[in-house]
């Protein structure tokens, strides 16, 4: 008897457990499925909206909905404002929904990464249908373009009367560097100017007032921050190399040696390589930081706050030369001769 009863409580919870895995993968077989409206407000508890889900006949079980986003780790992801919601989605269905932001009735969702300039910016929020590119670029200004020079070309807007931290940039140049990377939720039908405005709101919470006066302090310029910061972004993936580069790149400008930085050479060619070719390291152009000591013009991407912190707070080092090596890792050197051994040993150069 006591086997019997061991396998028949086997057998339930089994049953349970694929019933539990059925709720959560499969959608609802019934024919009559729809789409309804909810509303998830501000600050609302996760015990709140699993009942209101429930209530609203979208979902069957409060506690497996819970436990679910407790499992992914979910729960402070979900996303207020008003969703279309179909009442036969799985919880997996429902939760990638609350989550992701594809069920946002009035708003989507979008990624801006770190290291992005203008370019990828504006391809990306056309391939979501947002905003047309000619109409972000008449607003952020081309990339790399002088527009002081280039005379048959309207300049960008200049939003210095509403944002203190652009009055030093300067006007002939883009926008490049001030839109702040992040995830971001706008209205589907927002204008160009209201996504570089919400991008410009959220670089003036990251940049708060103690960042910009160690920046004074330190007598150096926001946009010169910026602009070493976007090379930073570019060479290094963790804090402590951020840094560690900004010390090798801080070290030659304070002697007048070249950055040498590919990346800048990039922005010019619009090239996506690791070693410029020797052509493109030819070019003239002051973003070309092979032939023009200094730093270039601007930034050439939109840096993340542990670039722009590199840049504020760079290692105090000796380094003067550093390689990326092909498995991603980045090796410094004080000397040229050190540099050379480190090429021939990674690059056999």
């Amino acid at each position: 008897m006591r086997k019997i009863f061991i396998i028949f409580l086997i057998i339930i919870i089994i049953a349970a457990f694929l019933g539990w895995a059925a709720k959560i993968t499969f959608c609802s077989q019934s024919g009559n499925s729809q789409y309804k409206l909810f509303v998830i407000k501000e600050g609302e508890s996760v015990s709140q909206i699993s009942h209101d889900l429930k209530n609203q006949g979208l979902l069957d079980s409060v506690l497996l909905f819970k436990s679910y986003l407790w499992l992914h780790n979910s729960s402070s992801k979900i996303l207020a404002g008003e969703h279309k919601i179909n009442d036969s989605w799985s919880i997996r269905q429902l939760v990638n929904a609350l989550t992701s932001g594809i069920s946002l009735e009035n708003e989507t969702v979008i990624k801006i990464l770190e290291g992005w300039n203008l370019r990828d910016i504006a391809k990306y929020l056309s391939d979501k249908s947002l905003v047309k590119e000619d109409d972000f670029y008449k607003i952020t200004g081309q990339p790399g373009v002088n527009y002081d020079l280039d005379k048959s070309l309207d300049k960008p807007v200049d939003f210095s009367a509403d944002y203190e931290f652009l009055k030093e940039k300067p006007k002939n140049l883009s926008l490049e560097g001030y839109l702040f990377p992040d995830t971001y939720r706008v209205y589907k039908n927002a204008t160009a100017e209201d996504i570089i405005r919400k991008m410009l709101d959220n670089f003036d919470q990251k940049l708060n007032s103690n960042l910009l006066g160690e920046i004074d302090n330190q007598s150096k310029k926001l946009y010169d921050i910026l602009t070493l910061a976007s090379v930073i972004e570019k060479e290094a993936n963790n804090l402590e190399d951020k840094k560690r580069v900004a010390g090798v790149y801080y070290n030659r400008l304070k002697i007048g040696m070249a950055l040498q930085a590919d990346p800048t050479v990039n922005y010019i060619t619009e090239k996506q390589t690791d070693r410029p070719s020797y052509d493109d390291l030819q070019i003239k152009n002051l973003y070309n930081t092979y032939k023009y000591p200094g730093l270039p013009p601007g930034p050439i991407c939109n840096p993340g706050l542990d670039s722009i912190l590199a840049a504020i707070y760079p290692e105090k080092n000796g380094y003067f030369y550093f390689i990326n090596t092909p498995d991603g890792h980045l090796i410094f050197a004080k000397t040229l001769a050190e540099h050379k051994a480190n090429r021939l040993k990674y690059f056999n150069e």
